[in-house]
């Protein structure tokens, strides 16, 4: 599970090209959820996608969904894309 930021916003289109940027092949990508967050008046609109990948690359480290819930501290914005709630 990775939290990867882009500014602006990305295309469904633009994410394959972005992978491989970051070194990582996939296998399939997901829409998950579209999120908000407001943070001192100012408001982040989010889309998150799911990849499901082939390879894991050596720049981040690799952690599954319960490691990252029970082992990282998260900031508010990122619980939000993790929780299974609307």
């Amino acid at each position: 599970m990775n939290f990867q930021m882009s500014f602006g916003e990305i295309s469904e289109d633009e994410i394959p090209k972005i992978l491989e940027q970051w070194q990582i092949q996939f296998k399939n990508l997901y829409l998950k959820k579209h999120a908000k967050h407001i943070f001192t008046h100012i408001e982040w609109k989010m889309v998150v996608y799911e990849v499901e990948v082939e390879n894991k690359n050596n720049i981040w480290i690799w952690v599954t969904e319960k490691q990252m819930k029970k082992e990282y501290p998260l900031p508010t914005a990122f619980k939000k894309l993790v929780s299974t709630e609307k």
